[in-house]
């Protein structure tokens, strides 16, 4: 059994992170995450691990790295996964992070109070440094595992998960290199709990079209931005109730939130137009197309009822970019969640808790798309990410590259 802590320093790791943090791959840089592939890719070419691109578009690459094993009959291949892009910074300023910091250095990985603070550190540059730092571990340690270990960092995550996408499509990306997957770590934070289940998402948008007219005569029109409010009081009597009673044990209830709500250009002009977007989660048993049918039959009721508005219903368009985004559901039999509950014990001395997810995970598409069993861990405090107060405990790190190993160890060696 490999002590990770034996194979690498805690700075090692403190500065991997720092140095992740430093390159900024939002979606407000102009090349988004070319930097931070092309620093992730070196990495592993300076610790002797075999690293490639994996193009997704443009100068957008997934980083892929791998140690092989023996190969053996018995061996079984595990891939940890964690995404490479962050939210934007707009919502960190100084005077959350303390005059010491300033709007500048949001992404400069500052040390304070045992954390390393910065846009990503949580969501989820931590995260991937612990990972990348478990393949050194590795590599240093010279463990022979019987089956292989992958690390896949992908672009895309907060927008489309385009760069996910684009490995689920990718059959050579892997396959060239005789690499068959049996599990895989989502490596998102989840307080040293573990996720094998979390509902699926869909954004939509609902457009109603009315009649515009003169706000002196507004029975000579039809307003878009009524008929909404008219459609959210159906959903509310109607669907709410009906979410309620679609449970499951370790994603909750089917939930929905009215994100936004748009119309009119005036207040003396009756609204021809107005938009709604929805944020609607749901769990197994259900679909995209039967989570869609229920706004369309309310929709076709009311355009039953008044047929001077029309209403249309569709993905919101930034939110997906081929692949429905389902439920993911791993059963707790499952070899992978097996491994993960025994690391998380080793390391922390006692039975791990299972984690109701309420976001949702590139994990659910490797499950689906690549059909391998999956598991959600990750250091870090999940409430943090998208924060003005970003940060993750180096002490946490630290445990997390353990954990990491110790599934590695036993997923991997028969």
């Amino acid at each position: 059994m490999i002590k990770a802590t034996d194979y690498f320093q805690r700075e090692e790791l403190i500065n991997l992170t720092k140095d992740l943090i430093r390159i900024p791959s939002h979606t407000g840089v102009e090349t988004q995450e070319k930097e931070v592939a092309e620093y992730m890719l070196d990495f592993f070419k300076k610790h002797g691990i075999h690293a490639h691109f994996q193009h997704v578009e443009k100068e957008r690459n997934n980083v892929i790295a791998f140690i092989k094993g023996r190969k053996s009959p018995e061996g079984k291949s595990l891939m940890l996964n964690g995404h490479i892009d962050t939210e934007k910074p707009d919502d960190m300023n100084e005077a959350l992070f303390g005059a010491e910091m300033s709007p500048r250095e949001i992404f400069s990985g500052n040390v304070r109070q045992g954390s390393i603070w910065g846009r990503g550190a949580v969501d989820m540059k931590g995260p991937v440094a612990a990972m990348m730092m478990t393949l050194v571990v590795l590599k240093r340690a010279e463990q022979e595992l019987d089956g292989d270990i992958v690390f896949s960092g992908v672009v895309g995550e907060e927008t489309r998960s385009k760069g996910m996408e684009s490995l689920v499509a990718c059959e050579k990306c892997l396959g060239d290199h005789d690499i068959t997957l049996d599990g895989a770590v989502v490596g998102e934070p989840t307080n040293f709990q573990y996720v094998a289940s979390h509902r699926g998402l869909v954004w939509l948008d609902i457009k109603f079209r009315g009649k515009g007219a003169h706000s002196g005569k507004p029975h000579q029109g039809v307003n878009a931005i009524e008929k909404a409010v008219e459609f959210l009081n159906k959903v509310k009597e109607e669907l709410y109730p009906k979410l309620k009673e679609r449970k499951h044990d370790f994603m909750g209830t089917s939930v929905m939130n009215i994100g936004t709500i748009k119309g009119g250009t005036g207040q003396s002009t009756v609204a021809e137009e107005a938009l709604v977007r929805l944020d609607r989660r749901y769990v197994e048993g259900e679909t995209l197309e039967s989570v869609m049918q229920e706004y369309q039959d309310l929709a076709d009721k009311m355009e039953k009822e008044d047929p001077k508005v029309k209403i249309e219903i569709s993905q919101t368009p930034e939110s997906v970019s081929v692949l429905p985004h389902p439920p993911l559901d791993t059963g707790l039999d499952e070899s992978i969640v097996v491994a993960v509950r025994d690391a998380l014990k080793k390391v922390l001395g006692y039975e791990p808790e299972i984690h109701t997810e309420y976001g949702w995970t590139d994990g659910a598409l490797i499950s689906k798309y690549m059909n391998i069993p999956t598991v959600v861990f990750g250091p870090g405090d999940i409430a943090l990410a998208h924060t003005a107060e970003e940060k993750i405990d180096i002490d946490d790190l630290v445990k997390s590259v353990e954990v990491y190993t110790h599934i590695a160890d036993e997923f991997c060696v028969f």
